[in-house]
């Protein structure tokens, strides 16, 4: 039987040292019928020549040269001349283990699963575990129990693009929002929310390097740059009626709302989706107002959250009595 194409979209920036580790990990599956798309998102150095010299030997591979445009760009790129029945993202400065297609594939099939998630493993250098395949253990979820797991320890494996297949009919009309860090973010509850079912397997078979010059880093996992795709993800849910799901959201969302808000007040911040302080307070009240109507009773948490609603400078003392009591955006 023909195995179903599986087209691997790789974006690719200024990473000339790491990209032929990249490219050697994605030739050499275990799966070989692969579409494998290259992007070259006007990339300054050598990298462009080593995309068309891979190119030249492995007629899998198709190279997009284009203008710079940011990671979504490059990723939006492929997507849009993408012919497989399963798509995978891999960040070129990252690669995956020799069996990670195969795995992924068989397990999104033998559990008719939409989107197939692996474990990975944060390296600094170039080494590979063996993968005992006859080990994985996996779990399938729903809809809603793939989602939640956005508010798990588990948070970073569901929430990135890499480290999973997908059905290429969940990316019919979604595409990553162009100019943004943390691009992952707008699309991954909307994924794993439209996906019928979800299967995560719990061995580490993508390899995730990050370097001192790359778009994370210093950049703090959970920032004010992430508020408007917090913002997004809250009303969501709300207009699909998911309850368990938008009590999550407003869980964190009221505090790193009001966070902002006084973020921009004191230090004039900018925050990507918000025109200003009074818009940011305005999306606040809206959420404490959604919070209590959904919440079952006044608790502590919700008391204090409806007096900030009325007195937000109020924040400010009570981050000075309790600095650390409040997670930070």
């Amino acid at each position: 039987m023909q195995q179903p194409l599986v087209s691997v979209i790789v974006p690719i920036y200024k990473v000339e040292p790491y990209l032929r580790r990249c490219i050697d990990s994605i030739v050499n599956q275990t799966y070989t019928n692969l579409e494998i798309i290259l992007v070259d998102d006007g990339s300054p150095d050598g990298c462009p020549a080593i995309c068309d010299e891979y190119a030249a030997k492995d007629n899998r591979i198709v190279v997009i040269h284009k203008e710079n445009g940011g990671l979504s760009d490059a990723r939006n790129a492929g997507l849009d001349i993408c012919k497989g029945e399963y798509i995978s993202f891999v960040d070129s400065d990252d690669w995956i283990a020799d069996c990670f297609i195969e795995v992924l594939v068989k397990s999104i099939q033998d559990s008719n699963a939409e989107i197939s998630i692996c474990n990975y493993t944060h390296t600094s250098s170039s080494y590979s575990a063996t993968i005992k395949i006859n080990e994985i253990h996996k779990t399938v979820l729903s809809p809603t129990e793939a989602v939640k797991k956005l508010w798990s320890e588990e948070e970073t494996t569901f929430v990135t693009a890499w480290g999973k297949i997908y059905k290429s009919n969940l990316w019919k009309e979604l595409r990553y929002p162009k100019g943004l860090i943390h691009e992952d973010e707008y699309t991954s509850y909307i994924l794993l929310y439209s996906a019928k079912k979800t299967v995560h397997i719990d061995i580490p078979i993508y390899y995730y390097y990050q370097r001192s010059d790359s778009i994370m880093a210093g950049v703090r996992p959970c920032s004010i740059r992430v508020l408007k795709a917090r913002w997004e993800r809250y009303e969501y849910f709300k207009k699909n009626q998911e309850k368990d799901l938008v009590t999550l959201c407003l869980n964190t969302l009221c505090w790193d709302l009001l966070f902002a808000y006084n973020q921009v007040k004191t230090e004039k911040k900018i925050i990507c989706g918000f025109n200003d302080a009074n818009d940011i307070l305005k999306k606040y009240r809206v959420s404490v107002r959604d919070f209590e109507k959904i919440s079952c009773r006044i608790t502590y948490h919700l008391a204090a959250l409806k007096l900030f609603a009325a007195v937000p400078s109020l924040y400010l003392f009570y981050r000075k009595i309790f600095p650390t009591h409040l997670r930070e955006i």
